[in-house]
């Protein structure tokens, strides 16, 4: 089974209060657990950073769904590379929505058109890695 592993940004085309973060949070889990899929979604004010990973035929027809979906403006495609191992293997929808150190999403929404390729997979593991280290602070 090839692993694939997708990270974009978007913001919200509508608020979401915590009670509804957390019920969106909770059905995106259960489909993602039918799909073999896992992951995180980090929350910073109106934009969202997610991270799917699993199956490569699960994440792009799961990344297809989301490119359709209504809740998300501005998606932005920021890293697609294969993977040996699941980065969040326990989470089928992790989520972040406070961090001891926020990571500013400014950067990577700012960026035009250029949606591929601007920072090299070093930076994105790097940053994938603070997200799995602040989950491990919170209970899946």
């Amino acid at each position: 089974m090839e692993l694939l592993q997708i990270i974009y940004t978007s913001r919200a085309t509508v608020s979401l209060d915590r009670k509804a973060l957390l019920n969106m949070v909770a059905g995106a889990g259960r489909k993602n657990r039918a799909l073999g899929i896992t992951g995180l979604l980090y929350c910073a004010q109106e934009a969202y950073l997610q991270v799917l990973e699993g199956d490569e035929k699960a994440v792009l027809i799961l990344y297809a769904d989301i490119l359709r979906d209504d809740r998300h403006d501005d998606i932005r495609t920021v890293v697609i590379r294969p993977i040996e191992a699941r980065d969040f293997a326990n989470w089928s929808m992790g989520l972040l929505d406070t961090m001891t150190e926020p990571i500013d999403l400014a950067d990577v929404l700012n960026r035009g058109h250029d949606r591929i390729g601007v920072w090299n997979s070093a930076k994105w593991q790097t940053i994938v890695n603070t997200f799995r280290a602040e989950l491990e602070t919170v209970e899946p």
